[in-house]
């Protein structure tokens, strides 16, 4: 009887779709195994909101005036972390915008594509208004409040 010859590969599923969500940076890390081990040893977002929210109230953090000057290390930490991932969808911003990103985020943030710190933002800017958000949409809308996904 003849044996069948067959080939398990390794696929990093995370990586895949990541790529094909847009982040441009999935195949680098797929390429050097090298890095792999420092990222299964990263702890789980779960462990990371532990740690945050036994570090102070994270509304009391996000909530510091604009006025502030915040240092380098506060904006890598705000917006140069991912913070969701899943499935995505599709969205157009300005051309200006998004080339303006693109020349940034080579040098600040290598392993962070376009759609990641876009998501970034844009989480920050939700968490950081919520409240101003709900009086508007409360005001504008059918007077339900609007229930926030954390």
């Amino acid at each position: 009887m003849a044996t069948k010859r067959r080939t398990d590969y390794q696929v990093d599923e995370e990586a895949l779709k990541r790529m094909m969500a847009g982040d441009v940076t999935a195949l680098d890390k797929m390429a050097s195994p090298a890095e792999a081990p420092e990222t299964k040893s990263r702890p789980a977002p779960s462990q990371e909101k532990q740690e945050k929210n036994s570090a102070g109230s994270p509304k009391q953090q996000i909530r510091k005036s604009t006025d502030e000057a915040s240092g380098p290390d506060e904006y890598r930490q705000r917006f140069l972390k991912e913070r969701l991932s899943g499935s995505r969808r599709q969205t157009y911003i300005h051309d200006a915008l998004y080339r303006t990103v693109a020349k940034l985020l080579p040098v600040i943030a290598p392993d962070m594509s376009v759609p990641m710190f876009l998501g970034s933002v844009l989480s920050d800017h939700l968490e950081r208004y919520q409240d101003v958000i709900n009086e508007i949409y409360n005001q504008e809308a059918n007077q339900n409040p609007l229930e926030w996904k954390k």
